[in-house]
């Protein structure tokens, strides 16, 4: 019986390093911030934007393979392996957000035209 549930408690362990990598999220502040110029400072906000725009369409393509992967392992089990549980462009998305809004509270103490952020995705409760 103790053989049993240790090999049980093992393969859990074993499965859920499998689930997919977890986010590796930007600092939301760097030292440097404060001595950039207004242009450079533009330019990264530009970057993350296309960057939160890539990582929310790569972020529903997860859930709809999820989704398929989840509903085929109701026949067979093999399926389960093979999704993606740890949601890393979720947490990357946030800390991208976090990144930008610590770029435009910067960009306006030096007084800079930041851009607007672009809305591509709405959180849900």
């Amino acid at each position: 019986m103790k053989k049993r549930i240790c090999a049980v408690v093992a393969s859990m362990l074993f499965a859920s390093g499998c689930a997919g990598s977890g986010p590796n999220p930007v600092a939301r502040y760097s030292p440097q911030d404060e001595r950039r110029t207004c242009d450079s400072l533009q330019a990264e906000l530009k970057a993350n934007e296309k960057e939160v725009a890539k990582k929310t369409a790569e972020q529903t393509n997860k859930t709809n393979q999820n989704l398929i992967l989840g509903a085929s392992g109701v026949f067979l089990i093999a399926p389960w392996f093979f999704m993606d549980l740890k949601g890393k462009e979720a947490g990357e998305t946030e800390a991208l957000e976090r990144r930008n809004a610590a770029l435009r509270r910067i960009a306006a103490v030096k007084g800079c035209n930041a851009p607007l952020p672009i809305v591509t995705h709405q959180r849900k409760p």
